[in-house]
């Protein structure tokens, strides 16, 4: 190679270098940067979700015990220390169960809200909100209970929906809606399931439309 063209070769990289060398450098440094922030927070989710798991299993022995006290422990450790992981939402389920289990109504129903809101898995703010529109109609509330069921998403619950939206209207003296929404609930039921006897026993029970 011609010195001369060597020389040009040579300024022309120092100029390009000068232009974007800066850059070139600070893309690799906050590559590696990313690169090593996604690995950590990787990591970081692995010892939490693992970290959670042993939270709940603790809390299952506890219910199996019928310990409250160690229900409650570990299952506000879990909702307050890993909301975003799946176990919270679990957790705040079996903490409902164990303080309506023990008749404290209202501490079961802030559980249930806090896994309708919160929790991260959908089937379990389902269930919650399932169960909480439940509670309410035990205890007579029967027009929250109602709205409940009908802001919920039910994909998946459709039957379940059903079935708890004709028990609230049954209540509240709605007969004939009650009775679409049970023959509803038996749409939602596959011919081989065993809970079609339990809503067909609840259609013969409020017999059969009046002739008007």
């Amino acid at each position: 190679m011609d010195p001369y063209e060597h020389a040009d070769e040579t300024e022309r990289l120092k100029k390009w270098w000068k232009s974007y060398g800066p850059a070139l450098i600070l893309g690799i440094v906050l590559g590696s940067t990313a690169l090593g922030g996604l690995k950590y927070w990787q990591y970081h989710k692995a010892k939490q979700a693992d970290a959670a798991s042993q939270l709940y299993e603790q809390l299952t022995q506890n219910f199996q015990r019928r310990a409250l006290a160690g229900v409650d422990e570990t299952g506000n450790k879990l909702v307050q220390d890993y909301a975003s992981t799946p176990y919270a939402g679990k957790a705040a389920l079996t903490m409902a169960k164990m303080h309506f289990d023990n008749s404290d109504i209202q501490g079961a129903r802030q559980h249930l809200q806090w896994a309708m809101d919160k929790a991260t898995e959908t089937a379990t703010r389902q269930i919650a909100r399932l169960r909480l529109a439940r509670l309410m109609l035990d205890l007579g509330e029967h027009d929250p209970a109602l709205e409940l069921v009908k802001g919920g998403d039910p994909a998946g619950f459709e039957a379940e929906y059903q079935e708890l939206k004709g028990d609230i209207l049954l209540a509240k003296g709605r007969t004939d809606d009650a009775r679409r929404a049970y023959r509803a609930a038996l749409d939602q039921l596959s011919k081989e399931s065993p809970y079609q006897r339990v809503l067909s026993m609840k259609l013969d029970d409020i017999g059969p439309e009046k002739n008007p």
